[in-house]
């Protein structure tokens, strides 16, 4: 921040721009740490409640798992448009030596209708129960201010760590372009949450950072790894993820299909103050089951954009998953974007204050999807989605 002169004080307007950039800068400041929160516990010892609320109302154009040939919008109210709603406590104690005790318990809240979680249980032949209580984290571990941290427990997925603290839209699995087509109605597996995580983070060391992680099998199928490489430092951020799943889920927290998958994801991005760009490179490769083996592999790529514009952002962006290989058709009433998906948001995001944010959002999604009856076609289908806002964090 610039010091004023000893002669003169600045003007009204000056203090107004100047203070509704403080407001800003901290608000944006404290959206970053909120979608980080997964990875980074309290600082300090004690004991924190924590969390955040968001619901949108709008004309959505099909679920977002990908819209359908045969899919028409509807208005409803979507509980968490830009950010999941979750509330939570986290602690840690000092136990001296530079050692730490820490712990998260976090929890999903569909506050549209009360309910917990992000999804109801869905029947054979998926038979994955609903979200459990505390399925966004819980997990126990120690830490060292110079050997790094050590969880065991349920734990964000590195991939989706580095998914939504690259891009534009941060953790929005509603309008954020790059979750969408990565990890919502995607080939992928694993969900945005392994349990029976032993999870490894590394300190920071001249903005460097790493991560490694396997779940547990426990009789269901394989184990799940995977490792994460960070850079940050200046206006410069890069990172590489890489995850292998093997598991078959038995809740949402570990996905919802049983096939094996392999993924990468390589992001970059730069503050140029008067806009901070976002890029990203990606592949799903889904290897199917044991029993229905498969070799089909989906190449993602993303750009996204903040521009500071007042007291908000303007923000965009771009994604698109692609496959060339042949997939198995699917009936017409199934999401699309077997073949195919894009989608491209547009909006701005307006602080109220530190902790409170209004957003409008309007999102373009375009799918083509491999469909019966026999023999079979590729069906493009197309929709806008419209969405006002309102989030708050505690």
């Amino acid at each position: 921040m610039k010091h004023r002169t000893s002669q003169a004080s600045p003007s009204t307007p000056t203090r107004a721009r100047q203070r509704w950039s403080r407001t800003w800068g901290t608000a944006a400041a404290l959206s970053a740490v909120t979608l980080a929160a997964q990875a980074q516990p309290t600082a300090g010892p004690g004991l924190q409640l924590y969390g955040l609320v968001d619901a949108a109302v709008g004309r959505f154009a099909g679920p977002a798992t990908g819209i359908n040939a045969q899919d028409r919008a509807i208005t409803k109210l979507e509980g968490g448009g830009m950010s999941t709603s979750h509330w939570g406590v986290r602690g840690t104690e000092d136990l001296g030596g530079g050692l730490s005790a820490q712990f998260e318990l976090s929890s999903f809240v569909r506050n549209d209708s009360g309910a917990t979680g992000r999804s109801d249980a869905l029947p054979a032949p998926v038979n994955v129960a609903a979200d459990p209580v505390f399925s966004r984290a819980a997990w126990v571990g120690v830490s060292h201010r110079d050997w790094g941290r050590l969880r065991l427990g349920n734990v964000t997925s590195l991939l989706f760590l580095n998914s939504i603290t690259s891009n534009a839209f941060g953790d929005s699995t509603v309008l954020g372009p790059l979750n969408l087509v990565t990890f919502i109605g995607s080939p992928l597996t694993g969900g945005t949450g392994w349990a029976n995580s032993v999870v490894y983070d590394s300190p920071n060391i001249s903005g460097f950072s790493a991560s490694v992680a396997h779940a547990i099998s426990e009789g269901q199928g394989g184990g799940n790894s995977a490792a994460r490489l960070a850079y940050a430092k200046g206006p410069w951020a890069a990172s590489l993820a890489w995850q292998s799943v093997k598991k078959n889920p038995s809740t949402f927290a570990d996905g919802t299909s049983p096939n094996d998958t392999r993924a990468w994801q390589l992001a970059a991005s730069y503050d140029f103050e008067v806009v901070k760009l976002f890029a990203h490179l990606g592949r799903i490769d889904n290897r199917g089951t044991a029993a229905a083996p498969l070799n089909v592999a989906y190449r993602v790529w993303d750009v996204s954009a903040s521009v500071p514009v007042g007291a908000g952002r303007v923000l965009a962006g771009y994604a698109v998953r692609r496959t060339s290989d042949t997939v198995g058709p699917v009936p017409a009433t199934v999401a699309g974007g077997n073949v195919e998906r894009k989608v491209f948001t547009l909006g701005y995001d307006y602080f109220l204050s530190k902790r409170a944010d209004l957003y409008a959002m309007v999102m373009r999604d375009s799918t083509q999807t491999r469909t019966l009856p026999p023999p079979p076609s590729v069906a493009s289908a197309q929709g806008t989605s419209f969405a006002v806002g309102v989030r708050h964090r505690f």
